[in-house]
């Protein structure tokens, strides 16, 4: 059967007739997963274009959580908490009082909960995959110096992934603002050069570890394979007018050529992938200094290091752009990071190259985002 495309304006219409607020949608080829909110409450859900896809799915996922599973019209299907087909789990870590932190339908989920010794998370993704993502965070852990979630537990048949907790807040959060108590209060001087070099530190002792067995390849072929699949994605669902997504096709060729003309680093790394401000945590140690900490290593790859800083200093750019903060901040954070990173002239320039690469790619990614799309793009 034919995919039918869609028009992301008159999802979010729809979403709006129905008393649901979109926050961002995860665009595949025949649907959209949904993340939205009614009457402030955080609801998880997907649309479909095809009615009788939807019933399909929520019939699927109703078989697997009954009485969580919610048809909204013809294309909507919410799935309250945990439901998921294929997250077999989720439904019942949700319903022993874990909280439902991030859920992408049928794909991944990770939930909060409580022991005595503090916050647990665990991941949930399809049973196939535990293995695999249990292998790299393994792989991470074992990084010299890097401080990164360990497995405490893991059910293959399950698909769940128990992590332990790390302690410090977010360089997203950083970069908002200064905390003025609680328990993070000792990461309370505002965000400067001396968060960046340390992260730029923390980022150069993964780079460091070279080549590792078993961990995939990643090169800018594929990322650029995945830059050109989300614009595709974005002209598919009518998220971007075309004239833009010729533009940020170009964008990405020029960027990619950029990385080419660098020339090549001579080794691969051992890279993070998905390298972003969200993704680390800033704490301070016993000894006073800063220790960073590194979320989601499961996307572990070998390739350039230069695509983890392009990645990372795009994403300071865009914080920048969400007016999430100022742009002294942002620039006082890139010195540091690369004062701590010490990148030599040909790395400098490939990720000049993959910071433009990102950018293309952020474009048509926040196209689903209303809630966090920076204004004028």
């Amino acid at each position: 059967m034919a995919v039918v495309s869609t028009d992301f304006a008159e999802v979010v219409a729809g979403c709006s007739d129905l008393g649901l607020e979109l926050e961002r949608a995860h665009p595949r080829p025949d649907r959209l997963h949904l993340d939205l909110r009614e009457a402030g409450r955080r609801v998880i859900g997907q649309w479909l274009p095809d009615g009788a896809a939807a019933a399909r799915t929520a019939d699927v996922t109703q078989a697997v959580a009954p009485g969580l599973v919610e048809r909204r019209g013809e294309h909507f299907v919410l799935q309250h908490g945990g439901a998921d087909a294929r997250l077999v789990s989720l439904a019942r870590l949700v319903a022993g009082g874990a909280e439902l932190v991030v859920h992408r339908p049928e794909r991944r989920a990770v939930v909060r909960g409580e022991s005595a010794a503090g916050p647990v998370w665990t991941k949930a993704v399809r049973p196939r995959r535990a293995g695999d993502l249990v292998r790299r965070m393994q792989v991470a852990a074992d990084v010299p110096g890097l401080r990164a979630p360990v497995v405490t537990g893991w059910d293959e048949e399950c698909g769940t992934i128990t992590l332990s907790h790390l302690p410090g807040r977010t360089l997203h959060d950083l970069l908002h603002g200064p905390v003025v108590d609680g328990p993070a209060a000792d990461v309370a001087e505002p965000v400067g050069e001396a968060v960046g070099v340390a992260v730029g530190e923390s980022v150069r002792g993964l780079h460091d570890a070279g080549e590792v067995d078993g961990v995939a390849g990643h090169d800018l072929g594929a990322e650029v394979d995945a830059t050109r699949g989300l614009l595709d994605l974005a002209r598919h669902h009518r998220a971007l007018p075309v004239g833009r997504l010729e533009a940020l096709h170009q964008d990405a060729a020029r960027a990619a050529a950029v990385v080419v003309g660098a020339g090549w680093v001579g080794r691969r790394s051992l890279l993070h992938r998905d390298l972003h401000d969200k993704q680390l945590l800033v704490d301070v140690g016993a000894d006073g200094a800063l220790d960073v900490g590194m979320l989601d290593v499961d996307t572990l790859g070998l390739g350039d290091p230069a695509l983890d800083l392009g990645n990372l200093l795009a994403h300071l750019d865009l914080r920048v752009e969400q007016g999430w903060t100022d742009r002294g901040s942002a620039r006082d954070v890139e010195a540091g990071v690369l004062a701590g990173y010490r990148p030599d002239e040909r790395t400098t320039q490939a990720a000049a190259g993959y910071r433009a690469l990102t950018r293309a790619r952020l474009r048509a990614l926040y196209a689903f985002r209303p809630a966090d799309l920076p204004t004028g793009w």
